[in-house]
């Protein structure tokens, strides 16, 4: 009878034991696909961040040529305007502007 049962307790350990493997071993598995998801999904959103990135870059250079070119615009009309004056009323305009930081009378 002490021998059945130590039969009994050993065919219950090498069980546990086979459990225990095979735990581990679904244990690994589930890991395993656990950090590919994590993987892929870091690569996803590090892609998401890039694309982002990019259009934002896009939409500031944009905005900049756009500026650039109001800006150019507002000088090429400002030099239009300068170009139909006489040089007499320039330099008559010149005056009255300098006169008061000057501190001399118009």
């Amino acid at each position: 009878m002490e021998q059945d049962t130590l039969a009994e307790i050993l065919e219950v350990e090498k069980a546990i034991r086979d459990r225990l493997e095979s735990e581990r071993g679904e244990a690994g598995k589930w890991l395993a696909q656990a950090r590919s998801d994590i993987e892929q999904a870091h690569q996803s959103g590090l892609a998401n961040l890039q694309d982002s990135a990019a259009q934002g870059v896009s939409a500031a250079s944009q905005a900049t040529r756009d500026k650039a070119a109001a800006i150019v615009l507002a000088a090429t009309t400002a030099a239009r305007d300068i170009d139909r004056f006489q040089d007499e009323e320039l330099r008559a305009f010149v005056r009255r502007a300098i006169a008061p930081i000057a501190g001399d009378a118009p």
